[in-house]
């Protein structure tokens, strides 16, 4: 995969995460609603999304050795830290709401509306950070060319 694939294939991997992230902004609105059958359509919600969960998941341990030359060679050493603790940071939310959804019900459901939102801001920060970072590195490579 060339370089300018890799970057292709990070940025379709991020337009399916923001529209991953408004499903769990969907659903967590449900989720903490006070009837029932709000929190029950919220849970729902959240469970359906399990497979883009395990997506982001699988983004923030395979992005890294997939453009890792990239990133390490034509980003400076703060910026390459940065993706990483970002990448860490969203791996362990995500790998908490997972542990979290098969035993959660409708009575609790809000609980994880916290840590959903706490997500949903992390993802939504590495995007706007990650696409910035995808430019700069294709802008240097062009150059070095």
């Amino acid at each position: 995969m060339t370089s300018r694939d890799s970057v292709e294939y990070v940025q379709k991997e991020h337009l399916e995460i923001a529209r991953l992230a408004e499903k769990i902004a969907d659903a967590l609105a449900l989720a903490s609603k006070e009837d029932f059958q709000s929190r029950q359509q919220g849970l729902a919600g959240l469970r359906a999304v399990r497979e883009g969960l395990l997506g982001v998941l699988q983004h923030c341990h395979a992005e890294e050795g997939i453009l890792e030359s990239d990133f390490h060679h034509y980003l400076d050493g703060k910026q390459y830290e940065r993706l990483r603790t970002q990448h860490r940071s969203i791996a362990r939310t995500t790998a908490g709401l997972l542990r979290e959804l098969p035993y959660m019900t409708a009575d609790f459901v809000a609980d994880l509306c916290g840590p959903g939102r706490e997500l949903l801001e992390e993802l939504r920060e590495h995007i706007a950070f990650e696409q910035d970072m995808l430019w700069r590195v294709e802008d240097r490579r062009l150059q070095y060319q």
